[in-house]
């Protein structure tokens, strides 16, 4: 499309390259401002050595409809990869697994759960059935309705202690980096009928692939560090700063998109209105460690995801084995684990170094496979301070209203996973919702040519 509008998006994790790709179909000349060196966000890829280590989000789910309808848009069908998942449920050091191809054979021959608690988890089947209409992620009516007790109530309610132990608790800790006693049972539901799939998708670039080719087809600045967002009516004006320069900078653009977590965002944006300010005020984060480790040799094991039960090891939420996970990640006979560390853990280990993380996470490999496989050849540590926004008790009621008092007519809208079920699917569809509201404000402009955005200031 001919361009007729200009367009600042910042932030270029997932929720900003998807609102800035969309603006750029609908005529907008985009510019992406990202404080990072890299593009994605919580999405990020690195190569170390043989390995191909997803540091962030591990997969595409098979219900991010959205996610791999943009990947095969954009032209990486070639790089697109589908894997089956075995899903691991560790009790007390003892693995045990789920076929997710075959879930109703598999569920009731595992023993990581009795069979009282098997008979007890039809209640739970049954109401994600009832409340399956409002499992999308389109609308948050339907969660708002039941959002009226956390997952540890509505288990000791509904359910059982082991299932809470042993089923539901891993569930949310180990997708989410949640607690049971402060998470809502919507979300729970949610994850029920969203997450346990038969197979999960990839890119052989790895998760960060998508995003990284959205950066080629925008204007996208990294390492430009947005201060300031001004809405002066009739324009947008984007206050910036870079390593290299020694003043600050300021274009004019006809709208933006705010696309940081919640902090950055009010900070940069002291126009914030009070329905958006109320909502991210209220949005906090969980931190979240990954620790990855590729070795000589590969475990003997067939698991693809484990979830591990706070209750059994509280300072581990989730073992993934990255070789199972996708082709590329490792070599052939080359193992590659990613350990994910609890909040907990991180708060208890704040003064201690990288190779503390590394000596802790050789110890639950060795804990969940028996043995470590091999030598250590490569590693990666990150330790997010901000993982996915917490959805508590009564968060879901406060998005469903939100949403209905959102201003569409605003030259600066917002975009993330803060308003809905978060991760890499919820912000892609957050900034394609963000980009259709700017479209939807210049919809009667005339296609043409215009002026790059003005530049005040000094370098």
């Amino acid at each position: 499309m001919t361009q007729h509008s200009t367009a600042a998006v910042i932030g270029a994790g997932i929720a900003g390259m998807a609102a800035a790709y969309e603006l750029k179909k609908a005529g907008f000349e985009v510019t992406v401002f990202e404080t990072r060196d890299r593009v994605g966000g919580r999405i990020w890829t690195v190569r170390k050595g043989d390995f191909l280590m997803d540091l962030g989000t591990a997969v595409y789910l098979g219900t991010y409809r959205d996610a791999v309808a943009m990947i095969h848009e954009v032209g990486l069908t070639s790089e697109f990869v589908e894997t089956p998942v075995i899903f691991g449920m560790p009790r007390q050091g003892k693995s045990h697994y789920l076929d997710l191809a075959k879930p109703i054979r598999s569920s009731i021959a595992t023993q990581v759960i009795s069979w009282p608690a098997k008979i007890r988890a039809l209640r739970l089947f049954a109401d994600v059935f009832r409340h399956r209409a409002g499992l999308g992620y389109d609308t948050y009516d339907e969660l708002a309705e039941f959002d009226n007790e956390t997952v540890s109530e509505y288990c000791r309610r509904a359910l059982n202690e082991e299932l809470l132990r042993y089923v539901a608790s891993p569930l949310i800790s180990g997708t989410w980096v949640h607690e049971d006693q402060d998470t809502s049972v919507a979300l729970l539901h949610w994850t029920v009928r969203n997450m346990l799939v038969k197979s999960v998708f990839n890119l052989t670039s790895g998760v960060a692939g998508l995003p990284n080719k959205l950066a080629t087809l925008v204007d996208t600045r990294v390492s430009h560090q947005v201060t300031n967002v001004t809405d002066n009516g009739s324009t947008v004006e984007v206050t910036y700063s870079t390593p290299s320069s020694r003043r600050e900078r300021t274009e004019t653009f006809d709208a933006a998109v705010i696309a940081t977590t919640t902090q950055p965002a009010m900070a940069m944006y002291p126009q914030i209105d009070d329905n958006t300010r109320g909502l991210f005020k209220n949005t906090r984060y969980h931190r979240l460690g990954n620790v990855s480790l590729g070795f000589s040799a590969r475990p003997d094991d067939r698991g693809t995801f484990s979830m591990v039960s706070p209750y059994d090891d509280p300072d581990t939420i989730a073992v993934i084995a990255d070789h199972n996970k996708a082709p590329g990640r490792a070599p052939a006979g080359k193992g590659l684990i990613s350990i994910l560390l609890s909040p907990a853990y991180l708060n208890r280990t704040d003064d201690k170094d990288d190779d503390y993380l590394i000596d802790h996470a050789l110890d639950r490999v060795k804990y969940y496979y028996g043995k470590v496989p091999g030598t250590l050849e490569q590693h990666a540590v990150v330790r997010w301070p901000e993982s996915v926004p917490v959805l508590d008790k009564g968060k879901f009621k406060m998005i469903a209203a939100y949403k209905k008092r959102l201003d569409p007519t605003a030259r600066v809208q917002f975009a993330g996973d803060m308003d809905r079920i978060p991760g890499l699917n919820g912000g892609l569809v957050s900034g394609k919702e963000a980009a259709a509201r700017v479209s939807a404000l210049f919809a009667d402009k005339v296609p043409g040519s215009v002026p790059r955005p003005r530049l005040t200031g000094t370098a």
